[in-house]
C-alpha cells in the first residue's frame, strides 16, 4: 500500500489543477487516471482551440450562490496568473472567450503535465478506481482495478460528470459519495442540440445556419422559458449551435421524463435582434408585394433570409406555394408571413442525451461542500472538484473556469494537523 498526503482521483482539468495546487502547498501528492493519459476531455474542449474562461460576467446554473462563492470576486486575475503560471498566455476574442495563444487543445494538456511533473506529483495513469473508504483513524483509502491500493489523509475527487461518456464521462464517483454520507441532485444532459418530433417544421432546411434570436415556450402554457441569441443550425433532426445548447436545459427529454406531458416548443425569431420593428418588417414587404407583383412569395424575404428558409416561412404562415403570386397575397397573408418571421415554431422538442452534451446537470449537493476549501461538511479531509458538483455554466468557458478554480481551491487546502 503506498501512503502520501493527498490523493486525487481524476485527471481532467479540475483534478489536474488540484493536484498542481496540492503539490505547492507541500502535499506529497499523486494523481490517479482511469485513462492512459490525462486530460482526454480536454483535447476536444472548444472544437480543440480549448476555451479555458470567459471574459464578461458569470453565468452559471444549479447552485448559482455556490459557483460565484467559489470563483470569489479576483477569479479572473487568479486564473490568469495560473494560465500564466504554467505557460499558457491566454488572449480573449471579440465575445469575450479565452483561448491559448496556440488555440491548440494539446498546448494546454502538455502544459498543465509539465506543471505536474515539475511540483512532483505522481501520475498513476491507467488506474480505474473501484473502491473508496475510510479507516479508523480518518484517513481515505482506495483500491484500483489492478489491486492496488493507496491511503491518504486528503482525497480530492474530480472524476468529472457522465457528459460525453466516449471521452470518459461516467458517474462512477457517486456510490463513493453516497456511502460517504452525500446527497445528490439527479443528473440530467445540458448544452445539447435539440431534436423534435415536429418534422415538417426542419423539412428542407438541414445545414442552414441563421442569426436569430430562440425563445423557448411551454407548449401548454405559450410562457416563455428562456431565450437566447446567436447562430442556430438546422440538422436532420433538430437544431443545434450555441443558443440552440444554452437554451436546452429548459426542454424535457423524452427519454428521462417519458411520463411528462410537460412539452416545449421554439419560437425563432429573425427580426428583433437586426435593430427593426415588426411595423418597419411589414411596411417592406407590402412595399415588396407590389414590386416584385409576378414572382411567388419567396421573393418577399430575399435579403432577410435563404430561399430554403423562405419558403419554409412562408408555408408555415400558411401560403400553399402552389404557384400564387405575390399579387393573389393579401396585406392579411403578408402580415402572417411577417409575423412568422419573428416566431418560426418548431414543436414538440426535447435536450439529446449524455453522449451529444457538453456537461452534465445536476450533482452533488452543493450545500454539503465548503465553498472556500471544496471539504465536505460530512466527511473531513474529502474534498469535491468540478462538474461532480450541483453547477453547470453557459457555453463560452465557463464549465472550465468553474472546473479550473474549484481545483485550485481544493488543493491548496491545508488541514491544521497535515
Amino acid at each position: 500500500m503506498k501512503t502520501v498526503n493527498t490523493v486525487v482521483i481524476g485527471g481532467g482539468m479540475a483534478g489536474m489543477a488540484a493536484g498542481i495546487s496540492s503539490a505547492r502547498y507541500g502535499m506529497n501528492t499523486i494523481l490517479l487516471e482511469k485513462y492512459p493519459q490525462v486530460g482526454k476531455k480536454l483535447f476536444a474542449t472548444g472544437n480543440g482551440r480549448c476555451n479555458l474562461m470567459h471574459h464578461h460576467p458569470l453565468r452559471y446554473y444549479g447552485d448559482s450562490d455556490f459557483a460565484a462563492s467559489v470563483m470569489g470576486d479576483s477569479w479572473e486575475e487568479k486564473l490568469l496568473d495560473f494560465w500564466n503560471g504554467i505557460g499558457i498566455p491566454v488572449r480573449f476574442d471579440r465575445n469575450g472567450r479565452g483561448y491559448p495563444w496556440s488555440e491548440q487543445a494539446g498546448s494546454v494538456v502538455d502544459a498543465l503535465q509539465a506543471a505536474l511533473k515539475r511540483e512532483n506529483v505522481g501520475i498513476y495513469a491507467g488506474r480505474n478506481v473501484l473502491n473508496v473508504s475510510t479507516s479508523g483513524d480518518g484517513s481515505f483509502l482506495i483500491q484500483t482495478e489492478g489491486g492496488e491500493r493507496f491511503q491518504s489523509q486528503r482525497l480530492i475527487i474530480a472524476t468529472g460528470g457522465a457528459a460525453q461518456p466516449k471521452l470518459g464521462g461516467n458517474q462512477s464517483a457517486w456510490p463513493w459519495l453516497e456511502r460517504l454520507g452525500h446527497h445528490f441532485t439527479p443528473a440530467s444532459p445540458a448544452l445539447t442540440p435539440l431534436i423534435t418530433k415536429d418534422i415538417k417544421s426542419i423539412s428542407g432546411l438541414q445545414g442552414i445556419r441563421i442569426k436569430c434570436r430562440i425563445v423557448i415556450k411551454d407548449s401548454r402554457t405559450g410562457n416563455e422559458l428562456h431565450a437566447e441569441s446567436g447562430e442556430l443550425l438546422f440538422s436532420e433532426h433538430g437544431i443545434s449551435g450555441i443558443c440552440v445548447m444554452q437554451c436546452a436545459r429548459f426542454v424535457k427529454s423524452w427519454y428521462d421524463h417519458v411520463d411528462s406531458d410537460e412539452t416545449a416548443e421554439a419560437c425563432i425569431d429573425l427580426i428583433s435582434d437586426r435593430g427593426f420593428s415588426f411595423s418597419d418588417i411589414f411596411q417592406e414587404l407590402i412595399r415588396r408585394k407590389e414590386s416584385f407583383s409576378g414572382e411567388d412569395p419567396v421573393a418577399l424575404l430575399r435579403g432577410f433570409c435563404v430561399p430554403r428558409m423562405a419558403y419554409a416561412i412562408c408555408k408555415q404562415a400558411g401560403i400553399s406555394m402552389r404557384g400564387e403570386t405575390n399579387l393573389d397575397l393579401s396585406n392579411e397573408q403578408v402580415r402572417l408571413i411577417c409575423r412568422t418571421l419573428q416566431a418560426y415554431r418548431i414543436g414538440e422538442l426535447s435536450r439529446q442525451g449524455f453522449d451529444k452534451a457538453q456537461v452534465m446537470m445536476g450533482g452533488i449537493c452543493c450545500s454539503e461542500i465548503n465553498p472556500e476549501n471544496l471539504e465536505s461538511r460530512l466527511c473531513p479531509g474529502l474534498h469535491v472538484a468540478g462538474e461532480l458538483l450541483d453547477v453547470d455554466g453557459d457555453c463560452g468557458g465557463y464549465n472550465l473556469m468553474f472546473a479550473c478554480m474549484s481545483g485550485l481551491k481544493a488543493g491548496a487546502y491545508r488541514r491544521k494537523h497535515d
